[in-house]
């Protein structure tokens, strides 16, 4: 084979696994890309560092679709769901922050929307799914113990700056490990 065949060949397997990305990034994607995350600080951190569950949910639209942290059989939540769980975190934790990126191995960066890769082809430059990483940190109200959790998000957006999906992974038993290994360590 020449290397005109070569090249065409290789032209023609690039062109049919290409979706999605050859949209160029415009600056009004730039733009919903930081009114989104913003929006998550504003929102959601905001919301759970002030205790205001009505600010946090400002965030959600009222058809969210929420898949928890914990394993629940993959069963998708709503709204008044994750209105309960995020009520059940201002309630029980005080001195709440969040660090954005926190404990991301050699990188920079919290805030993340598109996908250049994918396993099944399917790529995106939309500035309406975003991947978030971080810190959260507090202490327990009724016993003092400070806990740490890593975090991982995604949200899409929809047009009208709203979630409509949230997929999160964290381990929220891991804030009962912190709390139990500082009991331990206030008993000896």
């Amino acid at each position: 084979m020449n290397n005109f065949s070569y090249i065409l060949i290789s032209l023609l397997f690039i062109a049919c696994n290409t979706q999605n990305s050859d949209r160029p990034i415009t600056d009004d994607d730039n733009a919903i890309f930081e009114r989104n995350w913003k929006a998550f600080e504003q929102h959601h951190v905001g919301g759970v560092i002030s205790k205001d569950i009505d600010h946090f949910m400002a965030l959600y639209s009222d058809s969210v679709k929420w898949s928890p942290p914990n394993w629940n059989g993959n069963v998708i939540l709503g709204k008044e769901d994750l209105k309960s769980a995020a009520q059940f975190y201002m309630d029980n934790f005080d001195e709440i922050s969040f660090k954005p990126g926190g404990a991301i191995i050699g990188a920079d960066g919290a805030y993340f929307g598109g996908s250049l890769f994918s396993d099944v082809g399917n790529t995106s430059n939309s500035p309406n799914r975003l991947r978030i990483h971080g810190v959260w940190s507090g202490k327990h109200v009724e016993t003092g113990a400070p806990f740490h959790l890593k975090f991982f998000i995604i949200q899409e957006f929809n047009e009208d700056g709203e979630v409509i999906t949230l997929n999160e992974w964290f381990d929220p038993s891991s804030i009962g490990d912190q709390i139990d290994t500082f009991l331990s360590k206030q008993s000896k």
